[in-house]
């Protein structure tokens, strides 16, 4: 499975019950719901976007997603990700 954790940061301002969060990211559709479903994570978590879909993941369950084999990428590598899936996506 081919998912990928970032940084957390704060969103104080989100209204949930937390408010640190990293993104859950994959390299496809399925290896991300796979490893959300993992972790128990709601799909009210999931910001559908054509080339920026992800997770938004509690800071909590972060060292378990990490545990289950998804990867820790810096910002840089991030980006990369998704200009590759813009790309793909056929979205200039």
């Amino acid at each position: 499975m081919s998912c990928y954790v970032d940084a957390v940061r704060d969103y104080p301002g989100a209204g949930l019950r937390f408010t640190r969060f990293c993104h859950l990211l994959a390299d496809t559709r399925p290896e991300l719901h796979a490893m959300a479903d993992a972790l128990g994570v709601p799909n009210r978590f999931f910001q559908d976007h054509p080339w920026r879909w992800h997770h938004d993941l509690p800071e909590h369950l972060r060292p378990r997603a990490i545990e289950l084999g998804a990867r820790e990428l810096t910002m840089r590598e991030v980006g990369a990700l998704l200009r590759r899936r813009r790309a793909e996506a056929g979205i200039a």
